[in-house]
């Protein structure tokens, strides 16, 4: 179907961002460059089938931690480092302990209730809650916890359902691609690189996926290392 078939709408609430409805699936209108994404309009971009090995991908994350030591942390990645979260998210501090500890015991219905505390936290199109809990289930897709997996499609759903109320109709679409193992080419790009283990290349992919957003690749990469790396990580919960 083209994609002049079906008239645009503005997304209720939302209608000075690059997002819009067609036929009630919300999309990306904004520069295609900036956004090689599924929902992107004019080019959606679509990952191919990829095959990780849990392994490869923790020592990929441990590579690329140990990169994040030279440069400047911002928000979760420093607090995944042990710093001091910055204010607002400094009051929502112990629920992200709650996240970690729970990934970190596996402990899966302390899971659940971490991630549906922190639904909707955090300021921006996308709150940085979301981003983080988006990437923690793109994550234990791609690296997944063995003793979850018969009960991660109807959490992932809960969550789905949950997030149509917690947050805003964009933030909860681009979550429940997530959700779903869907997301930006700097994403599934990254997990290439881990996969991989090559330094330069991680570096590059990190620096991609930073760009995403104000705040949303950064909080995307704490979601992806908080899950690979626990409990190597430093921070405080873990």
């Amino acid at each position: 179907m083209s994609t002049d078939t079906l008239a645009l709408a503005r997304v209720p609430g939302f209608e000075s961002t690059h997002y819009a409805l067609r036929d009630g699936y919300i999309v990306w209108t904004g520069e295609t460059s900036h956004s090689d994404h599924p929902r992107n309009l004019a080019n959606p971009w679509q990952a191919g089938p990829a095959h990780y090995q849990t392994a490869a991908l923790r020592k990929g994350a441990a590579l690329a931690w140990h990169a994040l030591q030279t440069q400047a942390r911002p928000g979760l990645l420093a607090w995944l480092g042990g710093e001091a979260l910055p204010f607002p998210l400094s009051l929502a501090e112990s629920r992200l302990y709650d996240l970690a500890q729970a990934i970190n015991s596996q402990n899966l219905a302390a899971f659940e209730a971490a991630c549906m505390r922190l639904l909707g936290l955090g300021v921006g199109l996308t709150p940085t809650g979301d981003d983080l809990i988006g990437a923690v289930f793109f994550t234990l897709r791609h690296a997944p916890i063995a003793q979850w997996h018969a009960a991660m499609p109807a959490l992932r759903t809960r969550i789905s359902h949950a997030a149509q109320s917690a947050s805003n109709p964009i933030s909860a679409a681009l979550l429940d691609d997530l959700l779903q193992g869907s997301s930006y080419r700097a994403l599934h790009e990254f997990f290439d690189a881990l996969h991989a283990q090559q330094t330069p290349a991680i570096e590059d992919a990190m620096r991609a996926l930073l760009r995403i957003g104000a705040s949303s690749g950064g909080d995307m990469l704490a979601g992806v290392l908080l899950t690979l790396l626990t409990p190597q990580l430093p921070a405080k919960p873990l």
